[in-house]
């Protein structure tokens, strides 16, 4: 019984983590440090927040593909609102952390459910 207790509670903490990206080489812009991007705060996102974010996707030039949310570009912009980090922190990772990114959003809208 108690192996099963810790084996759910291991679960749990393994689904929180999946919304914490780690990255692999520290992120500085104007003297804020980045060394791992929270997304919990996607769990708040109302269809207003998410109305915000298709309109300021299209202002910075992302298509009108039907699937947005598999973009890079509206990846960053999601977790820009999400983290109040400034859109350049997102612009300057790594290739891999942001593609870690993309996929880790994509699986929020699309895998969880």
């Amino acid at each position: 019984m108690a192996n099963q207790v810790k084996t759910e509670a291991h679960k749990e903490d393994a689904e929180k983590d999946w919304m914490t990206v780690k990255l692999s080489k520290a992120i500085t812009y104007q003297e804020i440090e980045v060394k791992e991007i929270n997304l919990k705060k996607m769990e708040d996102l109302t269809a207003q927040d998410m109305n915000n974010i298709y309109d300021l996707y299209y202002a910075l030039g992302g298509n009108k593909q039907i699937m947005q949310e598999s973009t890079l570009l509206f990846a960053q912009i999601l977790a820009s609102q999400t983290t109040g980090y400034p859109m350049e922190v997102f612009e300057r990772m790594s290739a891999k952390d942001a593609m870690r990114l993309k996929n880790r959003v994509y699986r929020f809208f699309f895998l969880e459910a």
